[in-house]
């Protein structure tokens, strides 16, 4: 009972944050609940979900793209989300192959795997695809994501999954998206809720 009441306050208290929720700069931290992060790029990102459910959702609007953060907290049974690193990959393929499947959405690729660099259960995963999905322009999006599945390293039954995406016009210039997911997954700090 303790522990709900603890992580309710904490979540009105992170939706008080003090910086502007419209406007956070390039190397701002984006503190969330047990965890806190800095966002990537050399432009400004809004937010679009924070302090009101148990993600955070942040935007990056540009002329012939846009990116999106996700990061989503799942709560699992207390003696943790995983055994090991196989079932963990495992679901995340099964979790990738239902998300790729949806209509109007082409895949060119998707991988998963082990990210032992982030901790021993972490997975990493990718794709690209064309998405034909509420289209005003002619042709697709190219739709290209990069992310991070981890068990929360203080709280065993916790497991927090990081999206880095790009949306952009087939004719926008190249980005390499795992320079900032490599900096994005590399600026994430972990905090105990006790």
């Amino acid at each position: 009972m303790a522990k709900s009441t603890l992580l309710s306050f904490i979540l009105q208290l992170s939706s008080c944050a003090s910086f502007d929720k419209t406007n956070i700069l390039p190397g701002q931290s984006v503190i969330g609940l047990g965890f806190s992060f800095t966002v990537p790029t050399q432009k400004s990102w809004f937010a679009v979900e924070y302090g009101t459910s148990h993600r955070i959702k942040l935007s990056q609007l540009n002329n012939q793209d846009s990116f999106s953060i996700l990061v989503s907290i799942n709560r699992g049974p207390y003696q943790g989300m995983y055994k090991n690193v196989a079932r963990h990959l495992q679901s995340i393929k099964i979790n990738q192959q239902k998300k790729l499947k949806q209509p109007g959405f082409i895949e060119y690729v998707h991988q998963e795997w082990v990210a032992s660099k982030y901790g021993d259960l972490c997975i990493m995963y990718t794709f690209s695809g064309e998405d034909w999905n509420g289209r005003n322009s002619e042709g697709p999006a190219i739709v290209d994501a990069i992310g991070l599945s981890c068990p929360h390293p203080k709280l065993r039954n916790i497991l927090i999954s990081i999206d880095l995406s790009r949306r952009s016009e087939t004719s926008a210039e190249k980005v390499d998206l795992a320079a900032y997911a490599e900096a994005l997954f590399a600026s994430f700090e972990y905090t105990n809720l006790d």
